[in-house]
């Protein structure tokens, strides 16, 4: 059986998952997704990575969509797209950005007994600096599949 999700079910899943896939078109005007780890307030998603070309192209064109997903297997699966605007944070909004991601991860892995590694976050990155990013949605929909025997 396939249906929508509820909003009730579409915010669930994007305040439980932690890895998104992010969706936009570069500077060729060539579309691109990347996965992303990310923090979720309801309003907006936040995200922080160094200075390249998925942050290159997202300043260029900021319109952009996140898909969030959970597979059971191919025939038990929920799925939300969403669409929003990328805006670069700068100064105490970006730090406040980062440590939303950061306590969003050292929960997940904390959730889930992962390994003392997956409990430090990829904020601290060699290479350089990075740069948080806000994407504030716009419109939300999402889909489920079920096989009905579980």
């Amino acid at each position: 059986m396939f249906g929508e999700l509820t909003s009730d079910a579409i915010e669930a899943l994007l305040h439980e998952e932690i890895v998104a896939r992010i969706g936009y078109v570069d500077r060729r005007r060539l579309p691109c997704i990347v996965p992303i780890t990310y923090a979720y307030d309801g309003r907006a998603f936040y995200g922080y990575s160094l200075l390249g070309a998925k942050i290159e192209n997202m300043s260029a064109n900021p319109r952009v969509c996140v898909e969030v997903d959970r597979v059971g297997n191919a025939a038990d699966w929920c799925s939300v797209i969403v669409r929003g605007v990328f805006k670069r944070l700068d100064g105490s909004v970006a730090i406040e950005a980062v440590e939303r991601i950061a306590e969003r991860l050292r929960t997940a892995a904390a959730a889930t007994a992962a390994p003392v590694m997956a409990w430090r976050t990829f904020v601290t990155r060699a290479g350089g600096d990075g740069i948080a990013y806000r994407i504030d949605i716009t419109e939300k929909q999402g889909r489920y599949s079920t096989s009905g025997t579980g």
